[in-house]
């Protein structure tokens, strides 16, 4: 039988190759499915247990908080109450506002659920509750539709922007309150989100800039694929991608001028619990060092030292609000009110979404409004 022909030799072994990397890729897929079902199970039993653990360690806390609830003024409950939704819902819309950019379309309801869940995990699991409640946002993102570098941006976005508006009433409650050097500190930390925020957008549209912070985003993100084999493909293609997806990424003035205004909006409200729970139990509202004590309590639980800041803001703003002239007993029952409503009655909420999964919405296409149930307080 006479030997090949050279040709027909290379077809034969490239076709080989063909079938050796397609019985390659047909085997992984299953694995990497397994992988990723494996992945939210331990996502769901951490969380799980971070609840139980919160509830274990926190009871006599949430005793505390629960008989304040017998000596109150409760016509001013419903006023809390609607603050705290308020406050949750324009962090909700904030997100929605980022997510135009990319023009996707996320319908209201289904992202009031991912906010009020992912805060549920920030606040109840200990040491990683907030990294985790963001990979949960950013996986709902995606079930949701979002892309993967949009949800990324968005979130990312959201975050330096929260924390930008959080300074700022940090630095105005310093001012009010006659306390310079932390009008001062408020006042640069807002700057550095400025600078943050600045510097990403040099970066995605200049190409002397992406070059200078090219190489070590591929060499982390190379690291990544290794650890978790996600995502897919060469590193250096998944960055450039990524960054072609960011330059097409627009939001006008008045959109940014909206994220900002929900930001604030989101923070002001939450102020407004803090300032019913004191009307509710009797106490004078110390106006001139309520948003002082408000942003000192919230840049400490912002150091996640406790699931939630649990014990850590409690001691700190009843502090706050005693050094502002209101009456230790009322100081610490406001406070204990004001962390029922906004930790663990907004959590409670959130954990009964996640277990409920959220209902309808979780596999909508790209461009497409979802549905969910409506969270209610």
């Amino acid at each position: 039988m006479p030997p090949p022909e050279r040709g027909e030799e290379v077809k034969g072994s490239v076709g080989d190759t063909d079938g050796a990397d397609s019985t390659a890729t047909t085997t992984s897929v299953p694995r990497a499915r397994s992988r990723r079902r494996h992945v939210r199970l331990g996502f769901k039993v951490v969380t799980l247990i971070g609840l139980v653990v919160l509830v274990l360690t926190q009871r006599t806390l949430i005793g505390s908080s629960l008989r304040v609830l017998a000596h109150l003024n409760w016509v001013w409950l419903p006023l809390a109450v609607e603050l705290e939704s308020a406050s949750i819902a324009m962090f909700a819309r904030m997100q929605r506002r980022l997510l135009r950019a990319g023009d996707a379309k996320v319908g209201l309801w289904p992202m009031l659920a991912t906010t009020y869940a992912g805060n549920a995990i920030s606040v109840s699991v200990p040491l990683a509750g907030t990294q985790i409640g963001t990979a949960y946002a950013f996986r709902r993102f995606r079930r949701l539709g979002v892309d993967g570098t949009l949800a990324g941006w968005a979130l990312v976005v959201a975050g330096v922007v929260s924390s930008l508006a959080s300074a700022m009433i940090l630095a105005v409650g310093a001012i009010l309150s006659g306390n310079d050097v932390v009008a001062v500190t408020g006042a640069l930390g807002g700057v550095l989100g400025v600078i943050v925020v600045a510097v990403a957008s040099l970066a995605i549209r200049h190409d002397r800039v992406e070059k200078m912070v090219d190489r070590p985003i591929v060499w982390v993100l190379h690291r990544v694929q290794r650890l978790i084999n996600w995502p897919v493909g060469s590193a250096r293609e998944v960055i450039e991608s990524a960054m072609a997806r960011l330059r097409r990424l627009h939001l006008s003035r008045s959109d940014w001028a909206k994220v900002l205004g929900l930001a604030f909006g989101n923070w002001l409200a939450d102020v407004g619990v803090l300032a019913v729970s004191l009307l509710a139990v009797g106490a004078d509202v110390p106006w001139h060092g309520l948003l002082f004590a408000y942003g000192v309590g919230a840049a400490v639980g912002s150091l996640g030292l406790t699931p939630g800041g649990l014990g850590v803001v409690e001691g700190t703003l009843a502090v706050a609000l005693m050094g502002a002239g209101v009456h230790h007993g009322e100081a610490l029952a406001g406070v204990l009110l004001y962390r029922f409503i906004s930790l663990w009655m907004v959590s409670g909420v959130g954990w009964l979404v996640y277990l409920l999964g959220h209902g309808g919405g979780a596999d909508a296409h790209p461009g497409t409004p979802s549905r969910a149930p409506r969270p209610a307080l």
